[in-house]
């Protein structure tokens, strides 16, 4: 994906995220990153300067270096070490968290959510489904939206896709097929860092998934609790160097999405058929 699309991607789900400031078609964005731990993910920091409806107001980086790079690359006056001082002493209408390390999603967000501040989060969302129960709980509590970074619904191209679904051009849609890029990260770290995308193209394309059957393998054997690992840039235990997932989509179809280690195909098969 370009990086125009990228960056018209996240202004429509900024607008999307942020009602109560569409009125006023101005936005006060602070930024988070942590150079060394993710950094700024797929460019969620300098997305905003391409929109003169957005104004980066203050950046929060816990590396003294990375944060003077961020503070000038932004065009920003402030700069903060620890992001709770930020978001205390920094009026915004939209967060970008941007690591693309996960370790830290959870505080981040539930921080950013409890003091109502609208959210645009770098994927992965976070490391345990209780983590993301605790952000969803401040949000609500709060009435914060939150937007994962997953661009491609927002893409001129997807609309187009959905409409000729719609409209029955393609006849019945019977099955999406997804597989990750079955790089090094092939298995469960695929599906969590780059899976994700494909995934909600499919839940956009097929709406919520009813029914899921999967099978996580190792070695070609079903995990067990003594391959379960620390996964890499803080994405909390992993198992799994191989596994096949089917679910049964709200429109009737059936979606299948694989991924193996260190089986990438050239061109690759990364996406969605």
């Amino acid at each position: 994906m370009s990086g125009t699309l990228a960056t018209a991607a996240l202004a429509c789900g900024v607008r999307r995220a942020a009602p109560a400031a569409i009125a006023s078609r101005s936005f006060r964005v602070a930024v988070i990153g942590s150079t060394g731990r993710g950094n700024y993910g797929h460019d969620l920091d300098r997305a905003w300067l391409e929109f003169p409806e957005c104004r980066v107001v203050a950046v929060a980086d816990d590396h003294p270096a990375g944060l003077a790079a961020a503070v000038k690359r932004l065009g920003v006056r402030q700069g903060f070490a620890d992001y709770r001082k930020l978001l205390d002493e920094i009026e915004s209408d939209v967060v970008a968290i941007c690591p693309r390390w996960i370790d830290r999603h959870r505080d981040m967000a539930v921080a950013a959510a409890e003091r109502g501040r609208h959210i645009i989060l770098e994927k992965p969302f976070c490391r345990t489904p209780a983590e993301a129960d605790e952000i969803i709980t401040a949000c609500r509590n709060t009435g914060a939206k939150l937007a994962i970074g997953h661009p491609t619904p927002y893409s001129p191209k997807f609309a187009t896709l959905q409409r000729l679904i719609r409209e029955g051009a393609v006849g019945r849609v019977l099955e999406y097929r997804g597989r990750g890029k079955e790089d090094r990260r092939g298995g469960a770290e695929d599906l969590w860092v780059l899976g994700s995308h494909v995934l909600d193209m499919i839940r956009h394309l097929g709406g919520r998934p009813e029914w899921c059957f999967a099978r996580v393998t190792h070695e070609g054997r079903p995990v067990t609790k003594a391959d379960v690992r620390d996964g890499a840039e803080g994405l909390g235990p992993l198992a799994g160097d191989g596994l096949s997932a089917l679910y049964g989509m709200a429109d009737g179809s059936t979606a299948h999405f694989a991924s193996s280690r260190d089986m990438a195909g050239r061109p690759s098969r990364y996406g969605l058929t």
